[in-house]
């Protein structure tokens, strides 16, 4: 039985006040899901309850501009089975209507193109965000039940209209970063020449590692780690709005079992020197950790409120919580980007590539 541990609304009336205008079945450190949920929670993290957590696996949540629309991942009822595979995740948008968010809709086959853009296969569709303007969905897909074959998509609205999903690699405006093998996914767009995302390559990588690739002179250039201080021999990744404004301080998740960690996935902030070299993550602690799965949370639009998923240790069982920023004592100071600019935004290429 699933924590509710605060109704919709009110969860909704709370966020509206602080806002101003993933060959295996898991990732390291997953292994197959529980038969259910357990009544955990951190210290002061709260649950977003119905209709946005089901009695599936909820998490990755992300925001519009102006903080009414949401979207997620879930393998709630809906969702597009996947082969041979005992659950699957797919994407979904909720709306947020006089303070109340409305049923999520789910981003398949039967969508209105107008509404939403299919993009949801027997694949796995994770880590979405929709661009400033809400005219571009980035996300990830995977392999069914495989969390090391990910590769970055974008999706594009013209005209109104969503369009197909293309491979980030077809896409002329952004860097080739998706590979044949390993897996690359959520980047955080810094601007429109830097770009942090989540490697993973055999013979290259640890489990997981952060990269970042910068564009010079016009030109992509060639991707590079950041370094053993950020990149343990664990997974670590980021996500989306985990960077401040001034890029010199970043959140990570990481199963590192070491230097504080709680236990299973971890939120951490790691901050540059004066030199601009990464230092170090330190663990955001027991306000927002527990012993089970705290993983890949973000920012509301006005960066006040942090959102994220909690689960039991070595479960997908998860629910989206939310707690206030300021209640979390290391990222008080932290001023985080907003949602990913539209690099697209000159593009009106219509890809032939199918889903």
């Amino acid at each position: 039985m699933k924590a509710k541990l605060i109704s919709p609304t009110h969860a909704f009336v709370v966020f509206t006040l602080l806002l101003a205008p993933a060959g295996t079945y898991a990732m390291s450190g997953m292994e197959m899901p529980h038969s259910g949920h357990a009544n955990m929670s951190s210290s002061l993290s709260k649950s977003m309850g119905e209709p946005i957590n089901s009695s599936d696996s909820e998490i990755e949540m992300t925001y519009s501009a102006d903080g009414k629309t949401a979207i997620f991942v879930s393998g709630r009822q809906g969702s597009i089975p996947s082969p041979e595979v005992p659950y699957n995740f797919d994407i979904w948008m909720a709306h947020n209507v006089n303070g109340v968010w409305q049923v999520p809709i789910h981003l398949g086959p039967d969508i209105d193109p107008t509404v939403g853009p299919n993009i949801n296969t027997s694949a796995w569709e994770l880590e979405p965000s929709l661009s400033d303007d809400g005219n571009v969905i980035y996300f990830t897909r995977y392999e069914p039940g495989n969390l090391s074959t990910g590769d970055l998509y974008v999706t594009q609205k013209i005209n109104g209209v969503w369009q197909p999903a293309r491979n980030w690699n077809d896409v002329p405006e952004l860097p080739h970063i998706n590979t044949p093998t390993g897996e690359e996914h959520c980047p955080i767009i810094a601007s429109d020449s830097l770009i942090y995302f989540n490697y993973q390559q055999p013979g290259v990588t640890h489990d997981s590692d952060v990269w970042k690739v910068e564009k010079k002179d016009g030109v992509w250039q060639k991707p590079e780690s950041l370094g053993p201080r950020i990149n343990s021999p664990y997974r670590d990744h980021m996500h989306w709005t985990g960077l401040s404004k001034d890029g010199k301080s970043l959140i990570i998740t990481s199963t590192r079992p070491d230097m504080g960690s709680r236990g299973g996935h971890d939120m951490w902030i790691a901050y540059q020197n004066p030199k601009g070299e990464w230092q170090e993550p330190l663990n955001l602690g027991d306000t927002i950790n527990t012993a089970g799965e705290d993983m890949c949370w973000t920012f509301t639009p006005d960066g006040k409120t942090f959102t994220g998923s909690l689960g039991p240790r070595d479960s997908y069982n998860h629910d989206m919580m939310w707690v206030q920023k300021d209640n979390v004592p290391l990222l008080k100071n932290f001023d985080p980007i907003g949602p990913p600019p539209n690099l697209l935004i000159n593009s009106k290429t219509k890809s032939s590539v199918t889903q």
